[in-house]
């Protein structure tokens, strides 16, 4: 019973920005760089600029289920291919790129 309930509560965990970070860093940073401003090491090389997530013009109305579709499918006419994740590793790397987000 106890092991029933711990796999209930870890099938509804929210998703980690912690562990979203690692993915970012693996898979995205080259790009957009280390706070997600567009300027990693491989934008140089790119024709267009990556997005800076740090930009509140991005954000602008952008829903996860957007985000997501993207990540996953990649961005026509640009250098963002899409990357497989599991929807566990897809959560958490979303719930990191909103940290990146402007408060303001």
């Amino acid at each position: 019973m106890i092991a029933l309930l711990l796999a209930l509560t870890m099938a509804h965990a929210e998703p980690s920005a912690t562990e979203g970070r690692s993915t970012y860093v693996a898979k995205c940073q080259a790009c957009h760089g280390p706070e997600g401003k567009g300027d990693g090491p491989a934008a140089r090389a790119l024709p267009k600029p990556p997005r800076d997530f740090s930009s509140a013009a991005f954000w602008k109305g952008l829903t996860d289920a957007k985000l997501k579709a993207t990540i996953s499918q990649g961005k026509p006419g640009t250098a963002m291919r899409g990357f497989a994740m599991n929807e566990a590793q897809l959560d958490s790397l979303v719930a990191y790129l909103r940290t990146l987000q402007p408060t303001d």
